[in-house]
């Protein structure tokens, strides 16, 4: 049975592949349009490119398919291609189905959190789902208690669309603090790295901004717009620009906290009413990796899954699973290996000699005999390396084959790359990458972590060791990195150890600031050239820039 999922809402457009329960393929639209999170395609998302993309991978057409799935918050124009065929679910389903069907759990909790999802109508009123607690095993995914917040752009107030919602007030804090992404849109992952530098002077006041109770989150549209007015006040007050600094990353620092407090009271209540141990979380807000951690260090869940498509791409997955297990009728049995982010396509040794090709003039080339060795000095010497291998990530994480790497050791790498690579803000970190074998030397948790979505600390003697990858507060973004899952970046790690005593690497994303990550060697050749990465490692070939001889 084949089943191709289409995702998204507004943003974050994708298409996947499932092919008799395994995932044959999937990818985000815009690692194919090449414009961040495909927000604001306008007529061009009809073309659905990554569905063609899916497609492809497979060698088959949509004639192939037996079901072709979409949640119904996707923006209707990115399915017009298949409107005659279309099966349509909830959004947050969706979001529950691609991480349950993707864990290695037999039955599980299953926690979903974002902005808005699917429209619902109560008491004649428009609301949108924000908070849905389910109960999932073998036969499926069962609501145990679905919160609705109310859509108030019926009164005029686009700028607060919707209530009871703790994406949105994570959202509108960064939007009000100045930290944007494509589109105008709240950047979550820039207040995250901006929180640890603030104070907690906001903390007493945001928490009046809202009600929580037993598996229950309230914000009424009049707190909302408190809330956006305090913050606007506060920035307003201050004479000099540090002070404002300040202010911002006080409200950062606040909005985190509370979001923990939330997310960690919701999960509770959701532990003590199916007295399950395992939880999965999907939606917007399982992208906090800081509190998916403090859910395993403050909750009874004892093993915590979070897909790493977490966002609305992650739906593509989600439905197309959902639909061969629960419309399919396949009961769920979780694999024996773990679930692998790689669904990209991997290109052939032919297509990166194209990409090269032209630009050969501005390029060296060469194939080391032993390529993890060379990469490894190169690494040890200071050398920042684009690493593109194998198939490319789904999900807002390069994972180590869509990549950026870096010695961890050096304390001036992370100031180095934000400004002359990723040109984006001083504050935010860099995510270490660690053997798996050798994770508890470095890190307070041994739980494997190789989707980077969990935040442990750097064990105190080892933060001077590694300083490019540890954050102002002693914590990391962490990636495991599982032979099983991705071998060749086991085997450059296990030569930068072998080399330095650190299996340890920094790595981020391959791509400039608001820029997609790089799919095609033509991306890759692309970026390489256009900022102050030294070395391209592509396939088995590395490549410097002729001017770098010089």
């Amino acid at each position: 049975m084949r089943v191709l999922g289409l995702g998204g809402s507004h943003h974050d457009f994708c298409a996947a592949l499932v092919q008799d329960g395994a995932v044959l393929s999937a990818v985000e639209e815009e690692r194919l349009t090449r414009k961040k999170i495909a927000f604001g395609l306008g007529p061009r998302l009809q073309r659905c490119l990554a569905a063609n993309y899916v497609l492809a991978e497979a060698g088959i057409g949509v004639d192939d398919v037996d079901l072709v799935i979409a949640n119904d918050f996707v923006n209707p124009v990115y399915t017009l291609r298949y409107h005659d065929r279309i099966h349509w679910m909830g959004h947050h389903l969706a979001h529950a189905a691609s991480t349950f069907y993707t864990s290695p759990f037999e039955r599980a909790a299953v926690l979903v959190m974002d902005g808005r999802g699917s429209t619902v109508v109560e008491h004649g009123q428009l609301h949108g789902e924000t908070i849905t607690f389910y109960e999932a095993d073998a036969e499926g995914l069962h609501v145990v208690r679905a919160l609705h917040g109310r859509v108030t752009v019926t009164d005029r107030r686009s700028e607060d669309p919707y209530e009871d919602s703790v994406g949105w007030m994570y959202e509108a804090v960064s939007k009000s603090i100045g930290l944007f992404t494509s589109g105008h849109m709240g950047a979550p992952g820039k207040t995250m790295g901006l929180a640890p530098y603030g104070s907690p002077r906001y903390v007493g006041e945001l928490g009046a901004f809202y009600d929580l109770g037993d598996g229950s989150f309230r914000q009424s549209t009049a707190q909302q717009i408190r809330l956006r007015s305090f913050i606007e006040a506060e920035l307003h007050a201050p004479a000099t620009e540090a002070e404002r600094e300040e202010i911002r990353a006080g409200f950062a620092y606040a909005v985190q906290h509370h979001t923990e407090r939330i997310v960690i009271s919701l999960a509770r209540w959701l532990h003590e009413r199916t007295g399950l141990t395992d939880l999965c979380l999907a939606g917007g807000v399982a992208l906090n990796s800081v509190a998916n951690f403090k859910l395993l260090q403050h909750t009874g869940f004892e093993r915590i899954h979070v897909v790493p498509a977490a966002g609305d791409q992650g739906t593509a997955l989600g439905s197309a699973l959902y639909g061969y297990h629960d419309l399919g009728g396949h009961p769920w049995r979780p694999a024996a290996e773990p679930f692998s982010p790689y669904l990209g396509r991997e290109y052939t040794a032919d297509q990166i000699e194209a990409a090269l090709a032209p630009a050969a003039d501005r390029l060296r080339v060469e194939c080391p005999e032993d390529l993890y060795a060379h990469v490894a000095r190169e690494l040890a010497a200071g050398a920042i390396v684009g690493w593109y291998q194998g198939r490319s990530e789904i999900g807002p994480r390069a994972l180590g084959n869509r990549s950026i790497l870096a010695d961890p050791r050096d304390p001036g790498m992370k100031d180095r790359i934000n400004a002359k690579v990723k040109h984006r803000e001083p504050f935010r970190p860099f995510a270490p990458v660690v053997l798996a074998a050798r994770q508890e030397e470095y890190f307070s948790s041994p739980v494997p972590a190789p989707y980077m979505l969990m935040v442990p600390e750097v064990k105190p003697d080892k933060r001077a060791v590694i300083p490019a990858v540890t954050h102002i507060d002693g914590s990391a973004r962490l990636q495991t990195v599982l032979g099983e899952l991705n071998p060749r970046l086991e085997s450059l790690l296990t030569a930068f150890d072998a080399l330095t005593g650190v299996p340890v690497l920094l790595n981020t994303s391959f791509n400039d600031n608001e820029e997609p990550i790089v799919e095609t060697p033509e991306d890759a050749v692309r970026c390489f050239l256009k900022t102050d990465t030294d070395v391209l490692v592509i396939g088995d070939l590395v490549v410097r820039k002729e001017e770098a001889r010089a």
